[in-house]
Parts: C-alpha cells; structure tokens; sequence
C-alpha cells in the first residue's frame, strides 16, 4: 500500500488493539474504536482531486464544539460533512497531534460508523 506523508499522525494511536486502516478513494482511511476517524488525502495520479491534508471525520452536530477548540478545522469545500486541515496551513502539525491526543482518548466527538456492506438480494 502508498506510504502517506502524514503517516506521522498516526503514532498517538497506532499501538491500539482497535486501530488499522484501509484505502479509500486513494486516500488512507483510519480507524479506531469502531469508527472511522481520519482520511489521509494527497493528490490523485488521475487528478481526482488536488487535496492534500486530513479530513476528519465527524457528525455535523459536533462541528461547533470542535472548531471552537481546533479552529483550524474547516468543514471540506466538497465533503461538508467532516472537517479538513490542508497541510499546507501554519497550524497543521500542532493541530492534528492535538487531535490525535483526543482520538486517542476516545473522544466520541471524533469518528462516524462505518456503513454496513451492502447485501445484494438475488432472484
């Protein structure tokens, strides 16, 4: 699998029994306790997307409390439903190790259920 430059995030939780990740959308999705709580994201090869830093992932309802502590944190120009931290931004080290720190507590502001797969019923 692609190492992600900001692979670094990950040290606060990475020895956690829950934790492990998976690609998506040519991204690194990152799990822990359950839930889904980061997406590591640089550009595409294809061009799919220029983005390069972390979306978190959260519910909308917890956007406020989070950005009033990590005002860095912007809801995503394209995915509005969780928050993003371009790498490029003064803040983004200091912030995603904060971050990290909470995820790592299990804060249940961070993270969203995985779906369940989809079952196909056939005839």
């Amino acid at each position: 699998m692609k190492k992600f430059e900001h692979e670094w995030i990950l040290d606060a939780f990475a020895a956690h029994p829950t934790f492990f990740t998976r690609g998506m959308f040519g991204g690194l999705a990152v799990y822990l306790f359950g839930r889904q709580m980061l997406l590591l994201v640089e550009p595409t090869k294809s061009g799919r997307w220029t983005w390069r830093g972390v979306l978190v992932c959260t519910a909308y309802e917890h956007h406020a409390s989070i950005q009033a502590e990590f005002p860095a944190l912007l809801p995503h120009d394209f995915l509005r439903k969780w928050l993003f931290i371009d790498s490029a931004c003064e803040e983004f080290e200091s912030t995603m190790e904060a971050v990290a720190k909470r995820m790592a507590r299990n804060d249940p502001r961070f993270g969203i259920l995985p779906r369940a797969p989809s079952t196909r019923h056939r005839d």
